[in-house]
């Protein structure tokens, strides 16, 4: 019987444009081969999603993603959890500093919303794999 804990319901929505940003650069894409074991595709599928289904990635250690400095600039890390939509896996990225409110982001080694055939508004399910 599936553990229903483990799954996050969430809408498709469109991102502030910044997890291209981050993810494009050098240091995280170094970080996320290493940690993750793939060349993340610069962008992030985002989700909104009740508050409440967040206290999920309590219950399971993340893989963390290293924050670095540049001059006098600090650039935070993230915690990355394990998931599949159907039979495609990905990767939660909570980063440590967000303005995202109640969105979470996805990334994989390809554009998610091309691979899925997912445009914005659109209602999935997302496993989160221990």
């Amino acid at each position: 019987m599936p553990n229903k804990g483990m799954i996050l319901n969430g809408t498709v929505v469109r991102g502030l444009g910044e997890g291209a940003y981050f993810i494009s650069m050098r240091h995280y894409q170094k970080e996320i081969k290493k940690k993750l074991g793939f060349n993340a595709y610069p962008g992030t599928l985002n989700l909104r999603v009740d508050k409440k289904q967040t206290g999920i990635f309590k219950n399971i250690a993340p893989i963390r993603i290293d924050g670095y400095r540049s001059g006098n600039k600090t650039f935070g890390g993230a915690s990355c959890y394990k998931a599949k939509i159907k039979n495609t896996s990905l990767y939660f990225i909570m980063p440590d500093l967000t303005k995202h409110k109640n969105v979470v982001e996805l990334i994989a080694p390809f554009r998610l919303k091309s691979k899925l055939k997912l445009k914005d508004g659109d209602k999935i399910k997302v496993k989160l794999l221990k």
